[in-house]
């Protein structure tokens, strides 16, 4: 067993006694930052997301440990998160460091307030009077959706594909008409969102974009 995974232990309980007080809505995970692709090391109430021990970490875990947002903070809370079946989050990270003050480990909440929204809506259609809206079903397009800060999902392959289209879903031109610079550039964004700290993030994106893997690591000498 490692010293990070024995270190990271000792949280278990304290993760178990916060969502057994939160209750089932409440998904708490802990995260072992040194195998990102199976980061998840201990999770309660993992029905909410449809995550497991041994899946991957989410795209704001892989940001904040490349931005190393850690060093200046102990915890951000409150921020929206999204699931795979369109589920809306409230979520916080607690970031878990050794006696050295080195990030060894993450400690993530997530509350699902899906049908919080929705009762929120009706509750403010009925007092502003008026017609009421059908509530809002799951997977419905929704304007907080968009701006959800990170996305909970399974394996490295699910989260990977989802980091790179997002990137690529603001391109307009086709990928093959993509300049040399353009492609840099989206290369630029993918890495600054942590997409290379997972081990397919090359072969993903050089697949993505059309070029070869060489390519792909030209770019990022490039960016260095």
């Amino acid at each position: 067993m490692s010293e990070n995974r024995q270190f990271l232990e000792k949280f278990f309980p304290i993760a178990s006694f916060i969502a057994a007080i939160v209750g089932p809505k409440c998904e708490v995970v802990i995260h072992d930052v040194s195998d990102l692709e199976r980061s998840i090391i201990f999770i309660e109430n993992g029905h909410i997301s449809g995550r497991k021990v041994g899946d991957a970490s989410t795209d704001l875990v892989l940001k904040l440990i490349k931005d190393e947002a850690y060093h200046e903070e102990q915890f951000i809370a409150n921020y929206k998160a999204s699931g795979k079946q369109g589920q809306s989050f409230r979520s916080s990270t607690y970031y878990i460091k050794n006696d050295s003050g080195t990030l060894v480990g993450l400690m993530c909440l997530n509350i699902d307030v899906t049908h919080m929204e929705v009762a929120a809506e009706w509750i403010q259609h009925v007092l502003q009077g008026g017609s009421l809206v059908p509530p809002l079903s799951i997977g419905s397009p929704q304007e907080d959706k968009q701006q959800s800060k990170e996305y909970l999902q399974g394996n490295a392959d699910d989260l990977l594909q989802h980091m790179i289209s997002t990137v690529l879903s603001k391109i307009t031109i086709p990928i093959d008409r993509l300049s040399s610079k353009e492609k840099i550039d989206i290369v630029r964004e993918l890495n600054e969102q942590g997409v290379f700290l997972l081990k397919g993030g090359v072969s993903q994106v050089a697949a993505s974009l059309s070029i070869s893997e060489p390519t792909v690591y030209r770019y990022l000498q490039k960016l260095k």
